[in-house]
């Protein structure tokens, strides 16, 4: 696999040179991030180098994305990839890499750990896997809306998650973009809790998932993305859950004849950077890219709304069948899975859910 992405990354490079970019990498050394952006991205923990540039060199930075082009999100990155490369006189090159064309998403997450490729967006893995014990956002059938979300990302303990990926993944979390809630695929109509039983669900490898899941009767099993298309198809797993745009733009509506409005995880994409690379640029270039990446994750977020009605809107004109369900029933059903996830986590994550169940 390493040695197929750097193929494609060389290959990328050389379309590059060819459009009349010089090759370099990175810059000189510098000292550590800034705290710029607005509240809802990443506030690096230290202060930038102000050292400039030097003039004719240009960086590149290759940005890894597992979900497809045609996305919300695609079209967010495509924006930030404008914005820096205006900003700095196309002293910095971004490429993108849509649709898992350098690896899974956790493949993605150990090749900006590494360095191998230098950003990424994460959907849950990132913080399920890098800090588990902090980051109650990611799991199912908690936070009544994206906002709470954005709420705990902004408060004491969105502060330690972030230092938890810097230290624990060597990189820095530089936007949080609204996703859209995630619900639930079937081909059978679930209408209540009781109708997950024995249904074989994909879900990504998250630990936390499982417990929830398989709780509430379920047979959670964990596919790569960019494989639940050919999973649901080859009938290896019967259901899926996902945001409205990835159900979408991933054609899952031909192989799944229900939607189910669960709503069950107001999640987020998190948008990371290497921590070296970051560090090595000057405080100027520090500054465009965390300015970029915020103003492009609150455009993605106006768009979201208007495009979740367009497509739902689509697919109900071609015949595909939207279930409304009564939500409490399943976060009343799930609590007990929930609280036993919740005893691994740190007493900070358990008392930032407690107003919702109090």
């Amino acid at each position: 696999m390493k040695r197929f992405i750097s193929m494609i990354l060389v290959l990328a490079m050389c379309a590059a040179v060819l459009a009349g970019c010089s090759g370099g990498t990175t810059a000189s050394s510098a000292s550590s991030a800034s705290s710029g952006g607005a509240s809802s991205s990443a506030a690096p923990s230290q202060a930038p180098s102000q050292a400039a540039e030097p003039a004719g060199k240009v960086i590149e930075i290759n940005f890894a994305i597992h979900t497809n082009e045609g996305t919300n999100e695609f079209y967010s990155i495509e924006r930030f990839k404008q914005t820096v490369e205006e900003k700095t006189g196309g002293q910095i090159q971004v490429h993108l890499f849509p649709g898992a064309s350098l690896g899974t998403e956790m493949e993605n997450l150990e090749q900006v750990k590494i360095g191998e490729v230098q950003m990424s967006i994460f959907g849950d893995n990132l913080t399920s896997q890098l800090a588990p014990e902090l980051d109650p956002t990611v799991v199912p059938f908690i936070y009544p809306s994206a906002q709470e979300v954005f709420d705990t990302w902004n408060g004491p303990l969105g502060e330690m998650i972030r230092q938890a990926l810097e230290e624990r993944g060597n990189q820095i979390l530089v936007g949080l973009q609204e996703r859209g809630a995630r619900k639930l695929t079937a081909n059978v109509m679930v209408q209540s809790p009781t109708d997950l039983k024995n249904i074989k669900l994909r879900i990504p490898e998250i630990a936390s998932w499982v417990t929830v899941w398989q709780g509430l009767g379920t047979m959670p099993t964990p596919v790569a993305w960019s494989e639940t298309y050919s999973a649901l198809q080859t009938k290896v797993v019967d259901a899926q859950e996902n945001p409205l745009e990835n159900i979408y733009v991933a054609k899952i509506y031909e192989v799944q004849e229900y939607t189910i409005l669960t709503d069950h995880l107001y999640n987020v994409f998190h948008w990371t950077i290497n921590k070296d690379f970051f560090n090595s640029l000057s405080g100027e270039y520090q500054t465009i890219i965390l300015e970029a990446a915020e103003e492009a994750c609150r455009w993605g977020d106006t768009q979201l709304a208007a495009r979740e009605a367009e497509v739902r809107a689509e697919l109900e004109a071609e015949g595909h069948t939207f279930v409304e369900v009564d939500r409490q029933l399943f976060i009343d059903a799930a609590r007990p899975y929930v609280e036993e996830v919740a005893k691994t986590w740190d007493q900070a994550a358990r008392d930032e859910i407690a107003k919702f169940y109090n």
